[in-house]
């Protein structure tokens, strides 16, 4: 049985959608509509209680957070692509740091661009906007081409796909070292194949 990932491509599912593509694993999209309710019957709240997407089901395997799903898949399915360093590579703490980077920082920074709340950087966990886009232009001037040097990452593909809509809708300066980097992860065939038309 192939990977069930549930989907919308309006959605964070489809960085997931993408990350599928590029581990070259057989899978399967479940796509559920916003608003016809289908995230809030008791079948998909048994898959997440949230009543969110993405959701994956691998088997007996439920697992629902884009980040969590992203670590699973990677860990797990290692040909024909691997994605991730293992347990013992040193370089798995820069790659988790990434990874979590994401949903930790990149994301409630984009939150709070799109709705110009004011949080002391001392208050909030990923600091403020300016302090997220600050870190992240300094750390992707020196990709080369990606986080982990020529090995693309589920941490380039999340840490990519994220900036990627915080550049487009505004919520993040294009900056010189995030726009290249943007357009780089952005050109993967895997990319284009999810995200044409």
């Amino acid at each position: 049985m192939s990977v069930q990932l549930y989907h919308n491509p309006q959605s964070r599912a489809a960085m997931i959608h993408w990350l599928l593509e590029e581990l070259g694993i057989d899978y399967a999209l479940k796509r559920v509509e916003y608003e016809d309710g289908s995230m809030r019957t008791p079948e998909f709240l048994a898959i997440n209680p949230m009543g969110k997407i993405p959701a994956l089901v691998d088997g007996d395997t439920i697992v629902t957070e884009s980040t969590a799903i992203a670590i699973y898949l990677c860990d797990k399915y290692k040909t024909p692509n691997d994605l991730a360093p293992g347990i013992n590579d040193p370089r798995r703490g820069d790659y988790l740091r990434w990874v979590c980077f994401q949903a930790g920082a990149i994301d409630p920074a984009m939150m709070q661009a799109n709705t110009k709340v004011s949080i002391d950087r001392r208050m909030a966990g990923w600091g403020d906007v300016d302090l997220v886009v600050d870190v992240l232009e300094q750390r992707l001037s020196k990709a080369n081409p990606y986080l982990l040097g020529d090995w693309f990452t589920a941490a380039d593909l999340l840490v990519g796909g994220s900036l990627g809509w915080a550049t487009q809708f505004g919520l993040f300066p294009a900056k010189p070292a995030i726009k290249a980097y943007v357009e780089r992860v952005q050109s993967r065939p895997a990319f284009q194949k999810v995200f044409a038309g």
